[in-house]
């Protein structure tokens, strides 16, 4: 037997989609419960803090403001 289903291009986008973010936020998931947070605020914490922060940057997560009024757009969008 040769069973054989049709399916949209749309569709077939729409199912690629979802499985790249339920991938992406499986591989999130799995990141915060292998990682292990410091006590807050020793020296140690300091540094897994600033790691963190410098890989979310270099991911493209950061916002530059460069001005007052960059500043107030930032704020009325939150």
């Amino acid at each position: 037997m040769n069973q054989a289903t049709v399916t949209s291009q749309k569709t077939l986008e729409t199912i690629l989609d979802r499985l790249d973010k339920l991938t992406k936020e499986v591989q999130f998931i799995k990141e915060r419960i292998t990682e292990v947070e410091p006590p807050y605020g020793s020296d140690i914490w300091w540094q897994w803090s600033d790691a963190r922060a410098i890989k979310s940057i270099r991911e493209g997560k950061g916002t530059t403001i460069r001005n007052k009024r960059e500043l107030d757009e930032f704020f009325k969008n939150l």
